[in-house]
C-alpha cells in the first residue's frame, strides 16, 4: 500500500484524528484499535513537522524507519541525517521535523503515548535517532507484514495487532533507553532487553529460551546466571509473561467467545493443555474456572 503525503501536511493532528477514526485528509493508514501502522511515499525535500501535543491524555508517539536518507531536525535544532532502515522516534513532547533527501517510502507506527507506561519518564531523555537492532528490525519486519498482506480481520486480530505493535515499540524504546542513562527498577540493561524480547515474542509458540539466547547473542549458560540474579529463570519469565496475556485475553469482553484452546494459541502455548499446566505452575485455577468467575 503507498499513500502520498504532501509537504508539511504529516504533523501529530492528522494522526490523532486518525487514531479517532476521521478520513479527513488523504493520509491513509491500517487502524488497529488505538494504534497505526502506515506506508507513506515521499518526496525528495519534502518536510514533515511534528508538533508538541497537548496534555490531555491523547497523546500520540511514533517510530518511523525509511528506505530513504531523512534528516531529522529535534530539539537541539541541528539537523542530523538518519541512514535507511534507522529508527526515528517522535515524542509527543518534543517538536521535530523529517525532511526526505531522496524520494522513496517511509513505515510507521503510533501509539497512544499512555500505552507505554512505566517507560514515560525514562524516554525524555533519548535522542530522535534510534539504532538499528534486533527489535526495531523486527518492527519494521512487522509493519512491512501488515501492510503488504491482504486478510480477513476481526475485533479479535485487530487486538492483538494493537498489542503487539505496542508491545514492540515499547521494547524497541526501552532497549535505546539504558545507553542514556535509564534504569528501570535498578534493574541491568542486559535483563530488561531479555525481559522486552520476551513481551514481543511471547505469542510465537515457536519462541523460547533457545532462541531468546540467540537473539541477545548469549550462551543459554549466561542467560540463566542472568536471571538467576534476579532470583528467576527465563523459561519462568517466558510462561509468566504468557499466563499474564492469557488472563487480558479471558478478561476482555472483546474476546468472550474465544475457547480455552483459542486463548492458548494467540498467548504463545501449544495447545489448551499447556496453557492449564501453566496456570497451575501459576497458582492459578484452571482457565475455565478463571473466565467464567472473571465474567461475573
Amino acid at each position: 500500500m503507498g499513500i502520498v503525503v504532501a509537504g508539511d501536511a504529516m504533523n501529530a493532528g492528522v494522526v490523532t484524528r486518525l487514531l479517532r477514526g476521521e478520513r479527513e485528509h488523504p493520509l491513509v493508514a491500517l487502524r488497529y484499535r488505538s494504534v497505526l501502522a502506515s506506508q507513506h511515499s515521499i518526496g525528495r525535500d519534502d518536510a514533515w513537522h511534528w508538533s508538541v501535543q497537548p496534555d490531555d491524555g491523547a497523546q500520540t508517539a511514533a517510530i518511523l524507519v525509511a528506505a530513504v536518507p531523512l534528516e531529522v531536525r529535534g530539539i537541539e535544532g541541528v539537523p542530523r541525517e538518519v541512514a535507511p532502515g534507522t529508527l526515528v522516534f517522535l515524542h509527543p513532547r518534543r517538536a521535530a521535523s523529517v525532511t526526505a533527501l531522496e524520494t522513496g517510502t517511509v513505515r510507521g507506527a503510533w501509539v497512544p503515548w499512555d500505552a507505554l507506561g512505566e517507560i514515560e519518564s525514562g524516554v525524555a531523555t533519548l535522542v530522535e535517532r534510534i539504532p538499528v537492532s534486533a527489535l526495531g528490525s523486527g518492527l519494521h519486519a512487522f509493519l512491512s507484514s501488515l501492510l503488504a498482506q491482504s486478510y480477513a480481520r476481526t475485533p479479535h486480530t485487530d487486538h492483538l495487532v494493537e498489542r503487539l505493535i505496542a508491545e514492540m515499540v515499547f521494547g524497541v524504546l526501552l532497549e535505546a533507553a539504558p545507553t542514556h542513562g535509564m534504569n528501570v527498577a535498578g534493574a541491568t540493561p542486559d535483563i530488561e532487553r531479555a525481559r522486552s524480547l520476551i513481551l514481543v515474542r511471547r505469542v510465537d509458540p515457536e519462541f523460547g529460551v533457545v532462541a531468546l539466547a540467540r537473539e541477545l547473542h548469549m550462551s543459554i549458560r549466561q542467560l540463566q546466571r542472568l536471571f538467576a540474579a534476579v532470583e528467576s529463570t527465563p523459561a519462568d519469565e517466558l510462561r509468566r509473561s504468557r499466563v499474564e496475556l492469557a488472563r487480558d485475553l479471558m478478561s476482555s469482553s472483546r474476546h468472550a467467545r474465544l475457547g480455552v484452546r483459542e486463548i492458548a494459541m494467540h498467548s504463545g502455548f501449544r495447545d489448551g493443555a499447556a496453557l492449564r499446566r501453566a496456570f497451575a505452575w501459576a497458582g492459578l485455577p484452571s482457565p475455565l474456572k478463571l473466565r467464567n468467575a472473571l465474567r461475573h
